[in-house]
């Protein structure tokens, strides 16, 4: 018999998802966790690294981890906030932007897969309902549950 419980069906798309990205990217020298920063931090220009942990769902301590090989292989630059020099604004370099567009290129081709023949109002409504799932997860576990 299918398991086609609610966690099994998240699982199981998950894992077919983060193959199909990471079998995109890998050959680009993006490691596993890269590319949700990438796209946060694309997003949101000078974001603080704690931030970037709260929206990619990750602990602090693997963000810091992270962060450092994206630095390392000058795909971001960290700098002292004004104000408040123990806080860290993250940037992308050049490097950088080529590799958040490569990853919003590969995210797309992602999203094609997944939504292979659904009208724009099903995946409008697939869009809304992962968002409720994502936040009623987040409020079911606390907001700073990665810190």
């Amino acid at each position: 018999m299918e398991n086609d419980t609610i966690h099994h069906l998240l699982l199981v798309a998950f894992s077919h998802s983060n193959h199909a990205m990471s079998s995109r990217i890998r050959a680009h020298g993006l490691l596993p966790g890269q590319p949700k920063i990438l796209e946060h931090v694309a997003a949101h220009e000078g974001c603080l690294q704690r931030d970037i942990a709260q929206a990619c769902a990750m602990d602090r301590a693997t963000v810091t981890g992270i962060l450092a090989r994206m630095e390392e292989s000058g795909l971001i630059e960290r700098h002292p906030k004004a104000g408040d020099r123990r806080a860290l604004e993250v940037r992308l370099t050049d490097r950088g932007w080529e590799a958040a567009d490569l990853v919003a290129r590969s995210g797309a081709e992602v999203d094609e897969m997944a939504c292979a023949g659904m009208t724009a109002e099903e995946r409008d409504e697939l869009a809304r309902l992962l968002a409720r799932v994502r936040d009623n997860f987040e409020n079911a576990e606390g907001k700073g549950a990665h810190e």
